[in-house]
């Protein structure tokens, strides 16, 4: 078995936000993953690792349960490579297992210890990075007023509980399709397109500007 790299030191604040249109593995490299070729893997871990632990950092509270997560997932990956069809997307099925395991960690006896005294949503509370507007350039006016919003958004989304934040992080950060999610988290489509629709209406309750990063736009379609 290769070596699965290492990837310390991330921050939850400073979580990637890696668009999945950014870079991806070509049905060449596909092909070679699933036959487990070192360079394949390696560009596989390179993509993936801080898309996956952004995910689970995202939905999981202490940071280093953060990185022994995604480390556990890398391990489980590997081990299903080796019958992954590479004519199916790759980025539904890396979230489909990163999502059991996380699920499994929220039933776990060390995360019901250390969730004890306090609320439902709170056992799940989100730690994500703020969502910042994109623009090519902001003079620092602009920039401090992003990071107040990134800041208040921030705390917005860490009070949705922990399905709805599972579905929007699945949505807007991986903008995975409706589709895809259902089949993730369980639920059919209606469902997940219900709890996305219902995640948006109590950002928006806290705060109206929120429309004005574009994300309910992705809400659409």
């Amino acid at each position: 078995m290769a070596r699965l790299p290492h990837r310390p030191g991330f921050r939850t604040a400073s979580v990637p936000v890696a668009g999945p249109g950014e870079e991806e593995l070509s049905a060449d490299d596909l092909t070679a993953l699933s036959e487990l070729r070192p360079e394949a893997l390696e560009r596989f871990y390179d993509i993936y690792f801080p898309r996956v632990y952004g995910y689970v950092a995202r939905l999981v509270k202490d940071e280093h349960a953060a990185e022994d997560l995604t480390q556990d997932i890398f391990m489980n990956l590997h081990r299903a490579l080796s019958k992954y069809d590479p004519r199916r997307p790759l980025r539904p099925w890396v979230f489909t297992i990163a999502g059991n395991k996380v699920r499994d960690y929220w039933s776990s006896r060390a995360f019901q210890d250390r969730a004890r005294g306090t609320s439902d949503e709170e056992e799940t509370e989100l730690l994500t990075a703020p969502l910042e507007p994109r623009a090519p350039e902001r003079g620092p006016r602009e920039t401090l007023a992003g990071a107040e919003l990134s800041e208040a958004v921030a705390e917005a989304i860490e009070r949705l509980p922990s399905q709805l934040r599972e579905t929007l992080v699945l949505r807007y950060y991986e903008e995975l399709s409706f589709e895809e999610i259902a089949r993730i988290v369980e639920r059919n489509e209606v469902a997940v397109r219900k709890r996305y629709s219902r995640a948006l209406a109590l950002l928006r309750e806290e705060l109206a500007v929120l429309y004005g990063l574009g994300l309910a736009e992705r809400g659409r379609g």
